[in-house]
Order: C-alpha cells, then structure tokens, then sequence
C-alpha cells in the first residue's frame, strides 16, 4: 500500500491487518483474526473484542487522514454473534462527516461471509492536523 503507518501495539496484538485504504473517500477496512482468547464461553468473540476491533479500525483512519485525535464517543450495535466457527471479522469504517475539529464515522463488522455482526459509530476530536505524507 502506498502509505506509511506505525500500528498502535494493541492493533498488533490483535493481529490486525489494513486491506484497503482510500484517503479522498476516507475509508479504511481491516481484517482481525478471531483468537481462541477472543471467545465467550458460548463460544461467540465476546463484545468487547468486537468493539476493540471497531476502535482499532477508527483510529488508524483518523491517523492515515493527517489528524491527531481522541475517541469522543462510540457505539455499537450488535446484529448477529461472530460465531465459534469464524476465522476472521473484517471491519469496514468510514467518514460520514467531518470538520476542522470533529470527525464523525460509521463502521460495519462482517464475518468473512460478508455478513454483518455489528455496527458502530464513533466522534473524534482533532487535536491537531497534520501533513498525510508524514504519518
């Protein structure tokens, strides 16, 4: 990919990978591998590692975008369980609005089917822009 990107330690943990970037549409999809350690007892991915992997895709968009920024809200609904025979979930964000101080986006978490198990939304607030080529 033609961008540079030095992953937080938990994207790495995680076991992320970015398969597709695109800066003028500000969209980004990232694919995390569903670990043992991720499942319930029922044998679904728990919740939380669900929304880990939503925040985890928000993030580095907002970063790839040029921006420092914090997390100023996130939601998530849940649509169906990323089941014990699941591989992977693969996360779709992008950006539904965006300003000088605030960026707002939208995220879709499918299984690798291309079902959808979750949807969220979360709000930055930019702190500081910066040149993309720099990041």
């Amino acid at each position: 990919m033609a961008f540079r990107f030095d992953p937080p330690e938990v994207f790495r943990e995680m076991g992320a990978q970015i398969l597709a970037f695109d800066g003028e549409k500000g969209t980004i999809e990232v694919r995390f591998p569903v670990k043992k350690g991720y499942r319930n007892p029922m044998g679904a991915m728990q919740g939380g590692m669900v929304v880990a992997a939503m925040d985890n895709t928000f993030g580095p968009l907002t970063v790839l975008l040029g921006t420092t920024s914090v997390t100023t809200q996130l939601n998530t609904s849940f649509v169906k369980p990323v089941g014990r025979d699941e591989a992977c979930i693969i996360v779709v964000a992008r950006v539904t609005a965006r300003s000088r101080r605030q960026i707002h986006m939208a995220a879709e978490v499918c299984n690798a089917q291309g079902e959808i198990a979750a949807l969220g939304t979360a709000s930055f607030l930019v702190l500081e822009t910066r040149d993309p080529e720099s990041v």
